[in-house]
């Protein structure tokens, strides 16, 4: 369900939930698979995401990327794995995080500072290959003035769209974000 009416290329986003969609197809279709309970919903989100994100960024896709030494190179990988197998940052992220051996963590974060609360912002998407954060990721988690990554929302609350800046966070070796337009910005990190 498109939200616009004129027809367009479709968009990195939508071929993830086409692929997405065809994996839920796929499992009702071809296994005895059916979600009884929440927990059973959410493994079934997790094997369609699963399902789209290798039909799209296939292994030979990563075949070529390499171990990062900083985490300007992880951002890197991660753009050209999302440029070429035309999907968004967090599947391409996703899948990089996986295929290193290297200790990572990238993510997106949406600045909502709530001075009343100590609310800096929300965490969008997040995925780490090594536990040092946020596990193994979630969505929508709320970031306070006494986390860990506080000081990275903080600094990006004041970065122009587009600065990037490079923070010393303890636990990472090499960190880089970058404001983006609007209240967002994504982070990257090589791991201790």
């Amino acid at each position: 369900m498109r939200r616009h009416t004129r027809p367009a290329p479709i968009s990195n986003h939508e071929r993830f939930t086409v692929a997405h969609e065809l994996g839920h197809f796929l499992l009702l279709k071809e296994t005895a698979f059916r979600p009884r309970r929440e927990a059973d919903y959410w493994l079934g989100e997790s094997l369609c995401n699963h399902f789209a994100s290798e039909l799209l960024i296939p292994e030979p896709l990563l075949a070529g990327i390499r171990e990062p030494t900083s985490s300007a190179q992880l951002a890197s990988a991660v753009n050209a794995i999302a440029l070429a197998a035309g999907v968004t940052h967090e599947p391409a992220a996703r899948a990089v995080a996986a295929h290193l051996a290297t200790p990572v963590a990238l993510g997106t974060f949406r600045l909502d500072p709530r001075a009343s609360t100590s609310r800096l912002g929300f965490r969008g998407w997040w995925v780490e290959n090594r536990r040092w954060w946020g596990a193994r990721g979630g969505r929508r988690l709320a970031v306070y003035t006494d986390h860990a990554l506080a000081p990275v929302l903080q600094r990006m609350q004041v970065m122009h769209p587009g600065q990037i800046a490079a923070p010393d966070l303890a636990g990472a070796v090499s960190t880089l974000l970058r404001r983006r337009s609007g209240a967002t910005a994504s982070f990257s990190a090589l791991l201790a």
